[in-house]
């Protein structure tokens, strides 16, 4: 899930600072009215950057012909933070090399330190995290050069913040919590003595208890979960700060996810109405994203097939459309990146793309031919797989004592017939239980579950269900997801990602990886034939 309301906060630190800029032979009166009417769009921009970013523009291009360097690094520093809350991370890359510029000629360093705060941001957001976590160490450098202890404190937190958002990414769980604790603390450094400071604070407080919210529901630490929701929300309805519109739709954004999570659909569906309401006052198509799909999530365990049936179409329209947007963005960076290495050699560059096209289309032509022969293997298995699904139910097996006792493999741990047959039923139980969907489901869990040990579970499998641990739970996960797009249309409909979670896997990689195996083809094939044939 993409955050990015923290940024509209710096707003007032920006708007309250001054640069110890060269002062051109203007007027001081025509100086003093550049920098109120960039003060008036950075602050404006939250609720039109359409018009916000027309007149930053132009008024960099004023503050350049004079010669005024604070003007010109002010008002591009206001169109970074549009650009990126709109999701233009291209335009966020190339404009900061402006306010790079400005900021180290004025040695402004709290300049300095967020724009390579928020290219670091960028950078992550396209999933360059090698180079995010550069931009961050920079960010770091001269943090202790900002002379106001209330902006290099709090810039401190926003920078932990991304280190958490990266370890986010990376899945790095440990690291993320380590990360927003600190930026939690930093918050707390910061001296509560004006308005602007108390917003600030209580922002990054608000944001970082729903953060450790989420992680913990995602670890079905659900008390844990609610202690920091509770703490976000408190901050959320109390009067010591006035929460941006950005905040708040994060923030009902991210309660209404986790009351989604925990099966409270009526509660999931309030708050993610409100926090739609809130996001169109200032657009944000990733929380936008995030709420469609809390939408059409708790809409559809609520039975209201209309209402989540529009927020599906809404939801995958959207997702289509900022990952056409993010690929277009890739290529910008990408040379960015490239012209940075002073001793990359560009012709070497244009010969390897030039021969990568030709491989490229020699091995497209070449997997066509292939696809066209295999596609019929493809189309015979899947015929086979909805035959089987529409076949009656098999004769059921004999008794499980003849089971236990005709079964002609030879165990290589001793069982005798009675451990056997207990384990026998136990696992029937656990299967019925559909106990096989549990995300840390193991063998050695399983196995205390059962009240017996590691070894005998698996030779009992190994005997009567003839796989080993992996393949048997691969076997009852892939066909309970089947089993689920072929009885009920509505599953057709979730992404592959929800799919995966549905039957217990931790990655859509794996599950894909899994479904290929068991059927022979993916997942997305079968939605698609299922789709088709209805």
């Amino acid at each position: 899930m993409k955050k990015i309301y923290l940024f509209f906060i710096i707003f007032s630190f920006y708007a309250a600072s001054a640069q110890n800029a060269k002062i051109p032979k203007e007027s001081v009166s025509k100086i003093k009215i550049l920098d109120a009417e960039i003060k008036k769009y950075k602050t404006s921009a939250a609720s039109d950057p359409v018009t916000a970013t027309k007149k930053l523009q132009q008024l960099k291009e004023q503050s350049e012909r004079i010669h005024y360097t604070n003007g010109s690094m002010t008002s591009s520093m206001g169109l970074v933070l549009i650009y990126y809350n709109d999701g233009n991370y291209k335009k966020t890359i190339e404009e900061s090399r402006f306010v790079e510029k400005y900021a180290k000629e004025l040695q402004a360093y709290d300049y300095i330190s967020d724009i390579y705060r928020m290219r670091a941001n960028a950078y992550g957001e396209m999933g360059l995290l090698d180079e995010c976590l550069k931009e961050l160490e920079k960010s770091l450098i001269n943090i202790d050069d900002i002379k106001s202890l209330n902006r290099r404190i709090y810039r401190k937190s926003l920078i932990y913040e991304s280190y958490a958002g990266v370890y986010e990414k990376k899945e790095d769980i440990k690291k993320q919590i380590f990360y927003r604790h600190k930026s939690i603390v930093s918050s707390y450094q910061i001296p509560g003595n004006e308005p602007e400071t108390i917003n600030a604070k209580y922002q990054n407080l608000a944001y970082q208890y729903a953060s450790l919210g989420l992680i913990y529901s995602n670890l079905k630490s659900k008390d844990s979960a609610r202690h920091y929701f509770e703490k976000a929300l408190e901050i959320h309805e109390s009067d010591k700060c006035d929460i941006y519109v950005n905040g708040r739709a994060t923030l009902l954004s991210d309660m209404a996810k986790f009351y989604n999570d925990n099966g409270e659909y009526h509660k999931a569906i309030l708050f993610a109405k409100q926090a739609e309401d809130f996001e169109r006052q200032a657009s944000m198509p990733y929380i936008r994203k995030d709420i469609y799909h809390t939408l059409f999530s708790s809409y559809i365990e609520s039975n209201k097939q209309d209402s989540s049936k529009y927020y599906s179409r809404l939801y995958m329209y959207l997702s289509d459309s900022l990952l056409k947007s993010e690929k277009e963005s890739l290529i910008t960076p990408v040379k960015q990146i490239i012209s940075d290495n002073e001793h990359e050699n560009h012709t070497a560059i244009k010969k390897i793309l030039i021969v990568s096209v030709l491989a490229f289309g020699i091995a497209a032509f070449m997997g066509w031919l292939y696809w066209r022969r295999k596609n019929r293997f493809i189309q015979g298995k899947y015929k086979d797989l909805v035959a089987k699904i529409n076949a009656k139910q098999k004769e059921q097996e004999l008794e499980l004592q003849d089971n236990v006792r005709n079964n002609g493999t030879k165990p290589s741990v001793a069982i005798t017939d009675d451990t056997a047959r207990t384990l026998l039923l136990k696992l029937e139980k656990f299967e019925n239980a559909e106990k096989y969907l549990r995300k840390d489901l193991s063998l050695t869990w399983m196995a205390n579950n059962l009240n017996t040990n590691p070894k005998y579970l698996s030779e009992v499998i190994k005997m009567y269900r003839e796989h080993n641990f992996t393949s048997y739970i691969n076997e009852l996960r892939i066909n309970y997801i089947i089993r689920k797009l072929y009885d009920n249309p509505i599953y057709r409909e979730y992404k592959i990602t929800y799919l995966a979670e549905e039957c217990g896997y931790t990655t859509p990689r794996v599950f894909v990886n899994a479904f290929k195996k068991e059927t022979g083809f993916t997942p997305s094939y079968f939605v698609e034939q299922l789709k088709a044939s209805a």
